[in-house]
């Protein structure tokens, strides 16, 4: 593995003093991934948010929303073991999709009328969907994941509720900074373990499983 590499300054992004380089990882792809994606969202102070996935993004989806942006969180998921960790990090209302017959009518009802803004990083068609569903008027989805399927909007709803949906995918170098600095400051805290390279193949096997709690970074050094 090479200690150094080379690149051109105007692709990179400082990494600011203090943050350490395992939670850096995380922050480098998912937690700027979904910054961006929350700001795509435009939720405002004390709105309703709601995260259709509360994997390795969901989990800094909820911080970002709460501790950066003072919004109000929802997160679904189909994991229960998942959905306390986004409990423990800030999420007041957690929904098991699973479990639940109707999830855009529970939310409608603890909102009050629906959520302002959904984020799907789900590789769900049914999570793509519900979050459409979700949403009151005027409401904007965004879509982060990546499934195969096409999702069905409703051209009624979409044009009378005046729903926006959009799809937001990584960020900018000025959004990686930014997502940087709110770690720097403690306000985000990445879920990340540490584990020896020759883990790799037991790790691959968690993630297929649905096991893996935030982020995995491989250690070489050992």
């Amino acid at each position: 593995m090479a200690e150094q590499c080379i690149v051109t300054a105007d692709y990179a992004v400082k990494v600011p003093d203090g943050l350490d380089p395992v939670q850096t990882s995380s922050i480098t792809c998912a937690g700027v991934t979904i910054y961006k994606a929350i700001k795509e969202a435009k939720v405002e102070l004390g709105q309703w948010i709601v995260f259709y996935g509360a994997g390795g993004l969901g989990n800094l989806a909820v911080q970002y929303a709460k501790k950066v942006f003072n919004a109000h969180v929802i997160a679904v998921d189909i994991n229960n073991d998942k959905l306390a960790l986004a409990k423990e990090v800030g999420a007041e209302i957690v929904i098991n999709g699973l479990e639940v017959e109707d999830v855009p009518e529970l939310i409608k009802e603890k909102t009050n009328g629906g959520a302002h803004s959904a984020v799907v990083t789900a590789v769900s068609k049914v999570a793509f969907n519900q979050a459409v569903d979700s949403v009151r008027a005027v409401g904007r989805v965004v879509a982060v994941g990546l499934p195969s399927e096409m999702m069905d909007l409703s051209i009624v709803k979409t044009v009378l509720d005046g729903i926006q949906v959009i799809g937001s995918l990584v960020g900018t170098r000025k959004d990686l900074e930014e997502a940087f600095q709110f770690g720097a400051e403690g306000l985000i805290v990445p879920v990340v373990q540490k584990r020896p390279v020759e883990d790799a193949v037991a790790i691959f096997d968690e993630m297929e499983k649905g096991q893996i709690q935030g982020r995995m970074v491989l250690d070489f050094t050992h």
